[in-house]
Formats: structure tokens, C-alpha cells, sequence
């Protein structure tokens, strides 16, 4: 069976996903999916996001998991723009192999009104695959100049 029949298989997307339209970088991240009632960002790991070892990239679910961040701070605040990251924090656990979804549970610490701290389970169904936390400015309009 090759790498695509795998994925095909495997690759039903659960209810309330959406593929992620977000403008930037995560578009040219194929596979990544929203669940805005959720608050959650998830993605099926696909050939591209494979390292030389055949399991995720750490990039790839350090990608995601400062998505899901910025996703869930951005809802949870009612904000046009998400926040952009300060720091970012990554230990990975377990591998993510190839075909399996990915999904990004957020928990928010603080919701401030200019900074934000948060951190997340990356998990395969029970497994835990990598654990984040990171420091957000919430203010990312004054990034590109334009008044809070």
C-alpha cells in the first residue's frame, strides 16, 4: 500500500473541521483543518510533513501547535487578528506517524489585553505526541503600525 492509499484510507476528517483559509505561512501547510466551535486546529500528517526518520517534522508540529494558539486566543477574545508569538515552548513525546490526525487542545492561563500565555496537547486519539506553551501579544496591530 503507498504512502497516498494510506492516507486516503485513513484520512476521514472528523465532524466540525474545516480546511483552514488562513492568509500566510499555513497555506502552504497542506492538511491542516479549523473547528471554530471547538476551538481547535488539528491536521493529518501527510508525506510533506515527514522528517528523514518517516515521523512529523518537529517544525511541522511546532507549526501546529502555535496555529491552534493563535486560533484559540484569537476566538476566545473575539479578535479580528491573532496574536502574534512571543515564545514558544515545545516537548515532543511520542511520533507522529504518517496518515494520523493530529488535534491541538489549547488551554488559555491568561487572556490579557495585551499579553496572552497559553499551552496545548498535541494528541493522536489518547497519545500524547508533543506538549507547547507559549507567551502572546494580543495587540498585533500595533506590529503594522495601525492603532490599538
Amino acid at each position: 500500500m503507498s504512502a497516498r492509499d494510506f492516507i486516503q484510507e485513513e484520512g476521514a476528517v472528523p465532524a466540525g473541521f474545516q480546511p483552514m483559509e488562513r492568509p500566510g505561512f499555513v497555506t502552504h501547510c497542506r492538511g491542516v483543518y479549523v473547528n471554530v466551535e471547538l476551538r481547535r486546529v488539528a491536521a493529518r500528517v501527510l508525506p510533506e510533513h515527514l522528517n528523514p526518520l518517516g515521523i512529523a517534522h518537529g517544525g511541522f508540529l511546532a507549526t501546529l501547535a502555535d496555529t491552534g494558539f493563535g486560533t484559540a486566543i484569537k476566538l476566545t477574545a473575539g479578535t479580528e487578528l491573532p496574536p502574534a508569538t512571543i515564545n514558544l515552548d515545545m516537548d515532543y513525546l511520542s511520533p507522529a506517524l504518517l496518515g494520523r490526525w493530529i488535534e491541538v487542545r489549547v488551554q488559555i492561563h491568561k487572556l490579557g489585553r495585551s499579553i496572552s500565555v497559553a499551552s496545548c496537547d498535541l494528541l493522536d486519539g489518547d497519545t500524547l505526541v508533543a506538549r507547547g506553551k507559549g507567551t502572546f501579544i494580543n495587540n498585533t496591530r500595533s506590529l503594522h503600525g495601525r492603532a490599538p
